[in-house]
């Protein structure tokens, strides 16, 4: 895994992890980005939308978009994966505790 896939398949951790501490497992796409940056993972808007589209598409996140704006709410797979009790290939494995 280069640099690049390793750094997105963190931040991909990191987006499960935001959205689990999120009302209702929800955020704001504007939320998220001042998160990801809060935890030294700044990214640009299309960057973020290319990651909660991926997230969808491998079902552990529901990525809906309204009014121009994206919302993503973790799924139960996506919690699953944030939690390192199934693995997806794109998404980084938590740390031990």
């Amino acid at each position: 895994m280069d640099y690049n896939e390793h750094m997105t398949a963190h931040r991909r951790l990191t987006i499960l992890n935001l959205l689990s501490a999120g009302a209702a497992y929800t955020l704001h796409e504007v939320d998220l980005k001042t998160a990801l940056s809060q935890h030294g993972q700044a990214v640009g808007t299309d960057t973020l939308r290319a990651d909660l589209q991926w997230l969808h598409e491998q079902g552990l996140v529901v990525a809906k978009h309204e009014n121009s704006f994206w919302f993503a709410t973790l799924t139960a797979k996506g919690d699953d994966v944030r939690q390192g009790l199934s693995t997806v290939p794109g998404v980084a494995r938590p740390e031990p505790k």
